[in-house]
């Protein structure tokens, strides 16, 4: 629950640029309710803005169907999405979400709900987003993801 409410909070007080690093997806969490309409309201804001989503495993998310998946294709030009391909970042069980504003959570298995979070703490928040912009220039683009125009 509270997960679940912390994650609704950071996205929905992101101004123009959400990092999220999961492995699938995380079901259960990011195709919540209430954080799929924190995510819905984001990308279609009038003004410009980005969300960066860092995966470890496309099939899977592809194979699962998440109600994410059909927004992330709706506004490809909002959430960009990339799968790791170092070794070392595909060791990573970490999770991370973080906006533009210092607010984050940082979740050190990314299979469990319980992490550390924060809001307005850009001075904790930056050092996560400086790591995701590594793992993000270190990672290819995940056009599997993407809705084919037929």
């Amino acid at each position: 629950e509270q997960a679940a409410a912390i994650t609704t909070a950071i996205m929905q007080r992101a101004r123009r640029q959400l990092w999220i690093h999961t492995r699938t997806l995380d079901p259960g969490l990011l195709d919540a309710p209430p954080a799929l309409e924190a995510l819905r309201c984001f990308g279609t804001a009038r003004h410009d803005k980005q969300a960066c989503l860092i995966v470890h495993d496309a099939a899977a998310i592809a194979a699962a169907g998440s109600p994410l998946l059909g927004l992330i294709q709706r506004l490809p030009t909002v959430f960009r999405v990339r799968q790791v391909t170092d070794p070392s970042d595909r060791a990573l069980a970490s999770a991370c979400l973080i906006n533009d504003v210092g607010d984050y959570y940082f979740r050190l298995s990314g299979l469990r709900p319980d992490g550390e979070a924060g809001l307005a703490q850009p001075a904790r928040s930056r050092p996560l987003q400086d790591g995701l912009q590594r793992v993000w220039e270190r990672s290819r683009d995940c056009s599997e993801l993407r809705a084919l125009g037929l």
